[in-house]
């Protein structure tokens, strides 16, 4: 294994830090806008089967009809 000394450590340190803070974020927002979506499907749905709820024959509406 090569002897690196300190100032190439320090070198690569640098030159590395960048590119994988830039991947870190780049995962970091997928999995938030996978996240955001998933919420709002879930939530669609929601609205959905609560409007089919209302719609039913024999249950009154929310409309109070």
């Amino acid at each position: 294994m090569p002897d690196a000394s300190i100032s190439e450590v320090i070198v690569l340190v640098i030159l590395w830090t960048f590119p994988a803070a830039v991947l870190y974020w780049i995962i970091r927002l997928g999995v938030r806008h996978g996240t955001l979506d998933a919420y709002r499907i879930d939530r669609t749905d929601q609205r959905i089967a609560a409007m089919q709820a209302d719609l039913r024959p024999g249950r009154p509406s929310s409309a109070g009809d």
